[in-house]
């Protein structure tokens, strides 16, 4: 007699917690002014990386000052906030780094704390025991030279002539991945001038011989190779200090030429800090403060600042100020958009047509190594450089899921085959795809042992980032109208089974231990996702991915984290074509999660750039929960006992 009862109490759970994962994610729209309108709140930050920018911020405010004593102070909690109890600042999910340390205690002196103070002085005694601040990264030892703490040749150089080398050539900066690039170009401007800032005195972080001296760190590798590439470097210095007549003048000009060009429609460069570095490249090149391409990039960076609740590894109740690596990640507005959708939010179609005006349509550098039409989406709204293929494949994803009602259906229609020219264009050789230009991760110069060298690179190129790329990639790929028998498809499927299976073979019999290169489970859900999309249920690659990730589920049904849970189910359910048993405990694990949770189920790991790899977004876990319970209801899915 009470099983009519327990049903429709089930039913009721499962719709209330689906109606409170649409009302967080659209709260998420509306603090991070998704279609371009802002809301009556400051906005909020959909990928916050780790405090380097912000430190870098502060102390280049010294050159611009152009904080606001709010956004100083604000900049300065967070950094403050985030701080670990023995002293040090960590990597996301990591342990101590040297160079965040090193940059946390030097924009906290910079902000006025006083460097006798507990908390810096324990974050000393961190640089001391990591071995000095002349041995954290080329960033922080940028940022000594232009302090004039240390020698510029304690920093490592390129010659102007490089920029020379047609494009084609492997030593090329344009074969260089586009942070990479964004990056060692405002360098060598600073580094050639050299830059000097009046900055607080960091000289107390640096290890000193009993003379006072500091200790020469080492900038390459250590063995022989390493030996003989760090004379090279001290070669090209000395060699730098001669005259070489109108090579070096033409070399020059076409750095700085590249740098004015690079600057993009939004007011900044490839991401916060070229943005950042190029500005001060800028000023070095003689711009003044109230020149329109500093105002542009000073308001860049502004934009790319946001409200978070995410400081010290975890979630807190206080609200704090982070420099973010972009204004507003596209590929994860793009999946609120797809939510909102699903929501049947009112201002979904208008939504849309903000997502459609974002499209890329002028030719860019990433054109340089393809022969493809201008499409796709970037990486951010108004970068017109640089194509991202996780943001077109978002995107696709949003359009897709638009009524075929809507009057957006023939520009969504036309958007949507310029964008398989782009993701054609993306594959590689190897059958994989990159994610803004060929080549990205397969860069010449990181043969030689030079510290730091892979910054240059957009990632491992048999790194798990590169597999959910490729997988997207290919399952936009299917939607649109391929099949697995199509030669470029088969090359990627030819990818993701090379990978999925040397990851699963890397395996241990322990968890906790598992290598860097054993596939996680959000991996595991992206290739499942595009398993189903292109390959039979007996075909190995489905049956591998599926039987892994069912072996992932946990006895509470969930598969760890909300985020994964929900993603897991996704997958489950493309794969299975149903709501199968397993499918049905996992749901119920996330519906329990999102009872439980006031608010925004944990967040989630996106991809970064450069030295912030990792950024951590606040939206992941209540939009992909709310994907996952709409799909599950779709399919005529029920919570059972």
């Amino acid at each position: 007699m009470t099983a009519p009862a327990v049903k429709s109490t089930l039913h009721e759970r499962l719709a209330a917690a689906q109606t409170r994962v649409f009302a967080r994610a659209a709260v998420w729209r509306q603090r991070a002014a998704v279609s371009g309108r802002a809301g009556s709140e400051p906005r909020w930050s959909l990928g916050v990386p780790d405090i380097s920018l912000a430190c870098e911020v502060l102390l280049a405010d010294r050159l611009f000052h152009d904080l606001t004593p709010e956004e100083a102070e604000g900049l300065a909690r967070w950094i403050r906030a985030d701080q670990q109890p023995s002293g040090a600042w960590h990597l996301p999910g990591g342990g101590p780094d040297l160079s965040l340390t090193v940059f946390g205690w030097w924009a906290l002196v910079e902000a006025g704390d006083d460097p006798s103070a507990e908390h810096l002085v324990r974050a000393r005694r961190v640089v001391h025991e990591l071995g000095g601040a002349q041995r954290a990264n080329a960033a922080v030892r940028m940022w000594l030279a232009m302090a004039d703490a240390i020698p510029w040749s304690w920093v490592p150089t390129f010659p102007a002539e490089l920029w020379l080398l047609p494009a084609w050539a492997i030593l090329s900066p344009s074969r260089v991945a586009p942070w990479g690039r964004g990056v060692m170009t405002p360098y060598l401007l600073l580094s050639r001038a050299p830059a000097r800032v009046h900055l607080s005195d960091p000289r107390a972080l640096l290890l000193t011989r009993p003379d006072g001296e500091p200790i020469l760190p080492r900038l390459t590798q250590p063995g022989l190779a390493g030996d003989l590439l760090q004379s090279f470097d001290q070669a090209v210095k000395v060699i730098r200090k001669l005259p070489r007549g109108p090579v070096l003048t033409t070399a020059l000009a076409r750095v700085q030429r590249w740098l004015v060009d690079a600057q993009q429609r939004h007011g900044g460069w490839f991401s916060a800090q070229p943005t950042l570095l190029s500005l001060m490249a800028l000023r070095v090149l003689g711009a003044s403060f109230d020149d329109p391409r500093i105002r542009e990039g000073l308001d860049y960076l502004r934009r790319a600042r946001g409200r978070t609740r995410f400081a010290g590894g975890t979630i807190g109740q206080a609200v704090h100020l982070a420099q973010g690596q972009v204004s507003e990640p596209l590929a994860t507005t793009a999946r609120l958009v797809r939510v909102a959708l699903a929501a049947g939010d009112a201002d979904a179609e208008s939504m849309l047509t903000w997502l459609l005006d974002q499209e890329v349509t002028a030719p860019g550098e990433w054109q340089l190594r393809v022969n493809a039409p201008a499409g796709g989406w970037p990486y951010e709204p108004g970068a017109d450089r640089y194509v991202d293929t996780l943001s077109t494949c978002a995107v696709l994803d949003a359009l897709a899921a638009a009524p075929k009602s809507s009057p957006l259906q023939t520009r969504i229609r036309a958007a949507a085959r310029r964008a398989v020219e782009v993701l054609l264009a993306m594959q590689e050789l190897d059958g994989g795809f990159c994610r803004f230009e060929r080549g990205e991760s397969d860069v010449f110069m990181t043969r030689f042992p030079i510290r730091d060298v892979a910054l240059l690179t957009a990632g491992d190129p048999h790194g798990p980032g590169r597999v959910r790329v490729t997988a997207a990639a290919l399952r936009q790929l299917a939607r649109l109208g391929f099949q697995a028998d199509d030669d470029r498809v088969a090359r990627g499927l030819e990818f993701l089974w090379r990978r999925v299976t040397m990851d699963l073979s890397s395996k241990t019999s322990d968890m906790s231990s598992r290598t860097s290169d054993y596939i996680d489970v959000a991996t595991l859900a992206e290739v499942g996702l595009c398993a189903a999309a292109l390959c039979p249920p007996t075909h190995p690659l489905r049956q591998t991915v599926e039987r892994q990730l069912r072996g992932r589920q946990r006895e509470d049904g969930s598969f760890g984290a909300p985020v994964l849970t929900a993603l897991a189910a996704q997958a489950l359910m493309a794969l299975e074509g149903a709501a199968c048993v397993q499918t049905q405990r996992a749901v119920r694990a996330l519906v329990q999660a999102i009872e439980a949770d006031k608010e925004d189920l944990g967040g989630a790991w996106s991809e970064g750039f450069g030295l912030s790899p990792v950024c951590h977004d606040p939206t992941a876990g209540v939009r992909e929960a709310a994907l996952a319970l709409d799909q599950f209801v779709a399919l005529g899915g029920n919570l059972r006992d």
